[in-house]
């Protein structure tokens, strides 16, 4: 494989779930929630899950929270500076300008370390739709075969998959874990802080 396609939300910056520290917020993929259910298998939207939270708590500002809370997971930087050169690193996004604005992708600057910044809004669908993934492969120009989708959404993999692309499922409770994961599909060993290039 020679391109790894990484959803944004969930896999390179956090879930809500993970950076608000309200005990009454809803815990999504770590506790018991039946809407976050209807999101993981694909029949609820994120972005509808989100209005329908803004809905039943007017108290909680769902856009000032991703736009304060949200940052690079440390894992994922760490990856992105293993990869670099070895593989390209393209990002895969249903619709970060709905949460951040057009100019999103200035928001984050590990962003720079990405190859190709893609927002499936642009397509007119979004994950985890086929015609999604289409989409981004033509942009790509590369065979589905030499592509790893990761995302932390099973319903997006799936669509993914449908295309024949390989999938990796991102582990919100094991960033760490999966960021290993990653590496072992592509074929890169964790750095452990040696010498890759033998010096006399």
């Amino acid at each position: 494989m020679t391109t790894i396609v990484l959803d944004l939300g969930g896999v390179v910056v956090p879930t809500l779930f993970e950076v608000v520290d309200d005990p009454t917020f809803p815990r999504g993929p770590f506790g018991t929630d039946q809407l976050y259910a209807g999101v993981e298998q694909g029949r609820v939207q994120e972005r509808d899950y989100w209005a329908a939270l803004a809905d039943a708590r007017p108290d909680l500002d769902i856009g000032l929270l991703m736009r304060t809370r949200l940052a690079v997971r440390e894992e994922v930087k760490a990856m992105l500076a293993t990869v670099g050169g070895r593989v390209r690193v393209v990002s895969l996004t249903n619709d970060m300008a709905h949460w951040f604005g057009p100019q999103w992708m200035d928001r984050f600057p590990e962003f720079t370390r990405f190859d190709l910044l893609l927002e499936a809004a642009r397509s007119g669908v979004l994950k985890p739709d086929p015609a999604v993934f289409r989409w981004a492969l033509a942009h790509l120009k590369e065979p589905a075969a030499k592509c790893l989708f990761v995302d932390d959404l099973p319903s997006n993999l799936a669509g993914a998959k449908a295309v024949g692309m390989n999938v990796e499922l991102f582990d919100v409770t094991d960033p760490a874990g999966s960021v290993r994961r990653i590496l072992d599909r592509v074929g890169i060993p964790p750095s452990n802080g040696t010498r890759r290039v033998f010096r006399p």
